[in-house]
């Protein structure tokens, strides 16, 4: 006769993690997200209209939120306006363990998951800059996250298929979360292919105008700050962005085939992510996609005083203004107008075309 082994009772105790993971492994290849709706409901809530979600950091939970528009809330603990999470007071019952979105991550069948609905799809980019969210191969279900298994996600839904991952709201909800160092330039990836042994690093752009020192021209390729090599876009963003205002950041730059150090004043970044980057939201100044003032917080330096309120840009030095969704040609002229130490614009303030001239 067969012997038939006994389980002992605390096998099967220390089993339970191991049978719910791969219940929801299960789940997930095979599309049946009924129990992530069940932990979705237990892990999110709402405050005052808003959706929040439990995120486990250092393993302790943290409700955020995610919102394209400005919240109140007197339950609003901290706000990182760049990105536009909200860390709300409070507790649930569950939380997510966020993963990160590396090349594993590329390889799940995942799905945007709410408490009535459940879309399969997968990642298609990988983490990159300070500001880059992650792309959804579908268009995301309102106040969704990321999952495959319940109780982990890659990340919260931001708008259409973009959301919002680990790494941004581990900063987020790190003692840098909210506050990002600027040293004055914006840059781009550097293309060319280098014979030189050094950093590939990336060129500058533009200047920021209204920047307190304006040590970096464009075409400086960046190769190191701090000493540390510039290797990728992506890692200068990151690099730049932990810098401390007020602090002294030592960038070392290529310029015109020669080696230079320079000392810079990290100062703290005012326009990026999802706020407008035209450099003037250094003075509260709101600029529209049709490029019509809004709005004048602080009174802004020299000629530029004269600015007002439903004013609208049409040229600057010129060159008519091209209209995109990040204002990049909007700067690339003031920053070429501030090698020259000033600029023309062309208004229309009133109805009437006019010129004003102010140094930089």
């Amino acid at each position: 006769m067969a012997k038939v082994k006994r389980i002992k009772l605390r096998n099967i105790t220390m089993m339970k993690p191991l049978l719910f993971w791969l219940t929801c492994i299960g789940l997930a290849y095979g599309l049946d997200y009924s129990a992530c709706k069940t932990y979705y409901k237990q892990a999110t809530s709402v405050i005052d209209s808003t959706r929040v979600y439990s995120i486990l950091y250092d393993d302790v939970p943290h409700l955020i939120a995610f919102s394209q528009k400005p919240l109140r809330s007197p339950r609003i603990i901290k706000h990182d306006p760049f990105l536009g999470l909200y860390l709300f007071s409070g507790k649930l019952q569950k939380g997510y363990r966020l993963k990160p979105l590396d090349a594993f991550a590329h390889t799940l069948p995942l799905a945007a998951v709410n408490a009535t609905q459940a879309i399969p799809g997968s990642v298609v980019n990988f983490e990159k800059g300070v500001f880059d969210l992650g792309k959804f191969s579908t268009t995301l279900p309102k106040d969704s996250v990321i999952s495959t298994i319940c109780y982990q996600s890659y990340g919260i839904s931001a708008y259409g298929q973009y959301f919002v991952p680990k790494i941004l709201i581990d900063r987020f909800l790190s003692a840098r979360g909210g506050q990002y160092g600027d040293i004055g330039v914006r840059v781009a990836p550097n293309l060319q292919a280098t014979k030189d042994q050094l950093p590939k690093g990336v060129i500058v752009e533009q200047i920021d105008i209204f920047f307190p020192q304006r040590l970096l021209m464009p075409k400086d390729r960046i190769l190191a700050i701090n000493g540390r090599e510039i290797t990728s876009l992506a890692q200068f963003e990151w690099l730049v962005a932990d810098l401390v205002p007020k602090s002294k950041a030592q960038v070392r730059i290529l310029r015109n085939n020669k080696l230079l150090e320079v000392s810079v004043q990290v100062d703290r970044r005012y326009g990026g992510g999802i706020l407008q980057d035209t450099f003037f939201e250094r003075y509260g100044v709101v600029i529209d996609r049709d490029l019509v003032i809004r709005a004048i917080a602080k009174p802004l330096p020299d000629g530029l005083s004269q600015l007002s309120v439903g004013d609208k840009f049409i040229w600057v030095d010129k060159t008519p203004i091209k209209k995109d969704s990040d204002f990049w040609h909007f700067r690339q002229l003031l920053s070429q107008a501030a090698l020259r130490g000033k600029v023309e614009l062309l208004l229309l303030h009133d109805g009437v075309e006019v010129f004003l001239r102010s140094n930089l």
